[in-house]
């Protein structure tokens, strides 16, 4: 089955931690020329929990019916998370971006729902099997050759990933799109994003090489001690013409944004919080509530079964 196939395939490349999520993105070295190959991310090894609100807006509520943008605020659950699935990764080496986020609306008692981005908007692939074939590659040792042919994983393999001063200095996308439904029946097709409304801001590589490996967690207490951490979530419209099953096409930067609503988190949510690992929290990339669906995109079901069954693993797993 693909999901299995994608999760081992992971597991080969970088190691079995059946008690933490698979592997996402390996640097090699290629022919004397540093290459940065990172791979698809099925789910983050190292990450951090924090709480927090949202408040949406009025024309969230004329966009979707979805709960969470109808009610005056909703509690939430997010994580940080780096790149790669090494559990010990520290955070100032280049495996570390792209980053993760990934927020659970607690809407209610039996009711969640959960945006999961990251700080590129670039994707190795259009189809869960696509994917597979860049996973391959790394296993292979023949992802240089496998870009040259592959457009979309050779714009995320060369992207130029900066370091944020903190979680809360960068921006954050949806790959997938999804489908808005309002109360009127009238839909429209989105992809999300996450603006810091600090401003974003980058660490010059000076700064970088001052921190310590485990500086993006360790600070993390001290930025809250100094305020909130606060985003704007932000729909992207699609247009006409646009393409809304292929997460490898980027939408032209000029289409429609529109305001949904301003995420707050207020602190770190320590173990003793969480619950215990028979129960860990999985994101889930599918929405679950009413004013929002899954998109034609192909790779949304392929990403949940692999996120069900690495959190399944982890469940059972004796730690």
């Amino acid at each position: 089955m693909l999901h299995l196939d994608l999760i081992n395939t992971l597991k080969d490349l970088f190691g079995r931690f059946d008690h933490v999520r698979p592997c996402k993105f390996i640097l090699i070295q290629a022919d004397s020329v540093r290459l940065m190959t990172q791979l698809l991310q099925i789910a983050h090894a190292r990450g951090v929990f924090v709480s927090g609100s949202f408040i949406p807006t009025n024309e969230a509520k004329q966009l979707s019916t979805a709960p969470h943008f109808d009610a005056p605020s909703t509690p939430v659950l997010a994580r940080f998370s780096l790149f790669t699935g090494i559990p010990d990764l520290p955070s100032n080496t280049p495996q570390a971006t792209p980053h993760g986020f990934a927020v659970r609306f607690l809407i209610g008692e039996d009711t969640k729902t959960d945006i999961i981005c990251q700080s590129s908007i670039f994707f190795p692939g259009a189809t869960g099997e696509e994917v597979l074939a860049v996973f391959r590659s790394f296993k292979d040792n023949t992802a240089e050759e496998y870009a040259k042919d592959h457009p979309a994983a050779a714009s995320f393999i060369h992207e130029d990933r900066q370091v944020p001063k903190n979680f809360g200095t960068e921006s954050f996308y949806s790959i997938n799109a999804f489908k808005f439904v309002n109360a009127s029946g009238e839909s429209a097709v989105i992809r999300y994003r996450w603006i810091p409304l600090s401003g974003k801001h980058y660490l010059t590589q000076s700064e970088l090489e001052a921190k310590g490996p485990n500086f993006l967690f360790d600070e993390l207490p001290g930025v809250f001690a100094q305020g909130p951490i606060s985003f704007k979530l932000v729909a992207q419209v699609a247009g006409d013409g646009d393409v809304t099953n292929d997460c490898t096409k980027i939408w032209p930067e000029d289409r429609k944004l529109v305001e949904l609503g301003t995420l707050t988190l207020n602190k770190v949510v320590g173990e003793e919080e969480l619950p215990p690992q028979k129960e860990t929290i999985v994101y889930n990339v599918f929405p679950g509530v009413q004013g929002v669906e899954p998109s034609d995109d192909p790779i949304i079901a392929a990403r949940a079964q692999v996120y069900q069954t690495s959190g399944q693993t982890r469940r059972d797993a004796k730690v």
